[in-house]
């Protein structure tokens, strides 16, 4: 489950019940725990849960229709603060303007949970939300006006023969920070039931998805998303990442063929999900948004993990404020590269975004750790500095063309006492060997300078 998920733990059902009185008929009292729940395979008593957390906890009044799908509130959070991860990245070292955030929740269902759930979250935020069945896309349009929502949440009518991103279509002035979806998970009805007899456990809850919420004939979610996938080719830019929940791990596999992408699980209770992005332009996420932690080489997910973005070198016996001032010094020494400590944000440089989730020095609180570097070529390596001298722009205000690569190299001041590391987050650029050639200089030369002090402490 997502760090920020507000429901890690269950809910005080008592409590959300004095709140929403409709839920009250639909406690009962756990035998284990002897606390008050629901009956998670009533439908009708799902139902008024969602309605109950989106009511206390968002102020939402939600109507869900009996023959459509009930939404798990706690399972969609964890999608929708994924999308928040992947909009905020990187805005610590550049503030980003304030400004209107445009998503597109394609298939936005019955209720449009995730639209509701992403404004509640952000008050700059805006959706088109599409929906191809016509009892679903009234039902959205009416959620949406029941609570006032209409000027920040667009429902519009998909068409089967239409394009999946229409709004992109339609809104060629208009470009979208990023679009999400909850795909059909399954092919054909047959697949849905031999999906429940391959199951080793019955499930904890009732499926209250009908046949055009959970069916696509057309190769199920792998057949969607590669849909997806294939029209992102046409419109590139006009979203900057578009992005997918899949409900089996093997579609994963089956769909990453993308140069820059992101993967990540969401786990609740006994389900366990995935989601996909993917981006053509030259931005990148740190490895805690695109990669799944923790995954051992032998899990299926490992080989298909997008490369890292994040590049770490510890170095141990040395304090926070030496490998500081050792990096900084260095930094500053390379011809041709723009090296801006960070210690507010400074104004945003043309399209980059970039962002650290290093940790400041406690004992150095008002010190920068924090910095942000710009290259429009390799000027550090040996070959390089062989070269006729060039001039370089090493203004980060405003440059005079995109930099090749973008970089926040940041000092991190561990818990375990005496190691220290150096984190390089990869910001922006098409070049990966750029990058890694760079930290791979970087951390040598930093390694060099600590090296007499560490032979002093040997002595």
């Amino acid at each position: 489950m997502h760090a920020r998920n507000p429901y890690r733990e269950p809910p005080d059902f008592i409590s959300l019940a004095d709140a929403y009185e409709a839920l009250q008929q639909h406690l009962i009292s756990d035998s284990r725990s002897h606390r008050k729940t629901i009956d998670f395979k009533d439908a009708e008593g799902q139902r008024r849960l969602t309605e109950a957390l989106m009511f206390r906890d968002f102020g939402v009044k939600l109507h869900i229709p009996s023959n459509r799908l009930c939404p798990p509130v706690p399972n969609r959070m964890n999608y929708v603060l994924w999308i928040q991860d992947i909009v905020h990245a990187h805005r610590e070292v550049l503030e980003r303007r304030p400004r209107s955030i445009r998503g597109i929740d394609i298939g936005t269902g019955a209720t449009a949970i995730y639209p509701f759930l992403a404004c509640k979250l952000e008050q700059d935020w805006q959706f088109v939300a599409t929906e191809l069945d016509d009892e679903s896309f009234e039902s959205a349009r009416a959620n949406v006006s029941t609570n006032g929502m209409d000027s920040r949440i667009d429902v519009r009518k998909a068409s089967a023969k239409g394009d999946i991103f229409f709004p992109l279509e339609e809104n060629v002035q208009t470009s979208f920070e990023f679009s999400m979806c909850n795909p059909p998970f399954y092919g054909s009805a047959q697949e849905v039931a031999e999906s429940a007899q391959a199951k080793e456990l019955p499930p904890s809850a009732v499926c209250t998805g009908t046949d055009i919420e959970m069916i696509y004939p057309d190769g199920g979610e792998a057949g969607f998303v590669g849909r997806m996938v294939d029209e992102s080719e046409r419109f590139q830019t006009r979203c900057k990442w578009y992005t997918s929940m899949l409900g089996k791990m093997f579609s994963v596999v089956s769909i990453v063929e993308i140069t820059n992408y992101a993967i990540t699980e969401f786990v609740q209770g006994q389900t366990r999900r995935w989601a996909i992005g993917w981006s053509f332009t030259d931005l990148h996420l740190p490895d805690s948004i695109a990669r799944i932690p923790f995954i051992t080489p032998t899990h299926t997910l490992y080989p298909v993990l997008p490369p890292r973005n994040t590049l770490v070198q510890t170095f141990p016996d040395c304090t926070f404020k030496t490998v500081r001032d050792a990096l900084s010094e260095i930094l500053q020494s390379i011809e041709g590269v723009s090296a801006t400590e960070v210690n507010h944000p400074p104004e945003p440089v043309d399209s980059a975004i970039v962002s650290s989730h290093s940790a400041r020095d406690p004992t150095n609180s008002g010190s920068a750790d924090l910095f942000f570097i710009e290259a429009q070529e390799n000027t550090w390596s040996r070959s390089a500095r062989r070269k006729p001298s060039r001039r370089y722009h090493r203004s980060i205000a405003r440059p005079v063309s995109q930099p090749s690569i973008d970089i926040a190299p940041g000092a991190n001041a561990a818990a375990t006492a005496g190691i220290c590391a150096v984190e390089f987050q990869w910001i922006f650029g098409k070049d990966r060997a750029l990058f890694e050639s760079f930290v791979s200089h970087i951390n040598r030369k930093v390694g060099i300078a600590l090296q007499p002090m560490l032979t002093s402490r040997g002595a």
